[in-house]
């Protein structure tokens, strides 16, 4: 299948995958890697296989959306939100997103530790003026297990997802729109709908093991769950020591 390839992330595993399948990538289209930095092996796979590499900015989309036109897209954590005008010229947009969908639209997804979600999984659906609201292609799962994290989840979610790209790109050339399913309707009130700092604030009148999903569903280094003790903020981090050494991002 000819793909016109969007990214800013670290999704160079589904590139690869593309190529070795067979598909065309007419052109591969990222953020910029100045401020999204883990793109980069992306884009030294890309220019690898001789590809065409663009650095788009948001200036740039009325004329990406002339090259797209009637064109099959995919993004793999594109992260510009793209105007219907875009949308609409492409034959199908199609995007990869890191968890059941319709639960966790957008960036809530950290929050499915903290609730004890016990699976998690990848879904392939096509972009619509929503965030995440477009019909779905295809999905799967797997199981959240009680030392997972954040960082381990996320860890799982790529090395899968490649697998559940190319079964969604079968299944649109073999059905093309008839493979698209839509959402349920599912709103979560009590899920905002963004994540800000403040949410990894931890009660200290609570029992500890109370606090473990809240603990383990934020970044351990980069974002870690803290209390405020004598006007001092106090990360958190939990550890085993007998933890199994090939579960080095879990508890």
């Amino acid at each position: 299948m000819r793909l016109f390839y969007f990214s800013g992330g670290p999704r160079e595993r589904v590139l690869h995958r593309l190529v070795e399948d067979g598909h065309e990538i007419a052109a591969v289209y990222v953020n910029n890697p100045e401020k999204y930095p883990k793109v980069t092996p992306t884009i030294d796979a890309a220019r690898g296989y001789g590809l065409d590499v663009n650095i788009i900015r948001r200036a740039d989309l009325p004329n990406v959306a002339e090259i797209v036109r009637d064109e099959v897209c995919l993004s793999v954590g594109f992260n510009t939100l793209l105007p219907p005008f875009v949308l609409d010229a492409a034959k199908v947009f199609l995007n990869v997103h890191g968890t059941l969908l319709p639960r966790y639209r957008g960036g809530t997804a950290p929050w499915m530790i903290e609730r004890g979600d016990t699976e998690n999984g990848i879904t392939v659906h096509a972009l619509d003026a929503g965030l995440d609201t477009g019909p779905i292609v295809t999905q799967r799962s797997y199981p959240i297990g009680p030392f997972d994290t954040w960082r381990s989840i996320q860890r799982r979610g790529l090395e899968i997802e490649p697998d559940v790209v190319c079964e969604a790109l079968a299944l649109y050339e073999q059905h093309g729109d008839e493979c698209l399913k839509p959402q349920s309707e599912f709103v979560d009130p009590e899920l905002p709908n963004r994540i800000v700092s403040e949410h990894a604030k931890l009660d200290p009148s609570r029992p500890l093991v109370e606090l473990i999903d809240q603990i383990r569903s934020w970044d351990a280094d980069a974002a870690p769950a803290y209390f405020i003790h004598h006007g001092e903020r106090v990360c958190v981090k939990l550890w085993r020591p007998d933890k199994p050494s090939s579960e080095g991002d879990m508890i």
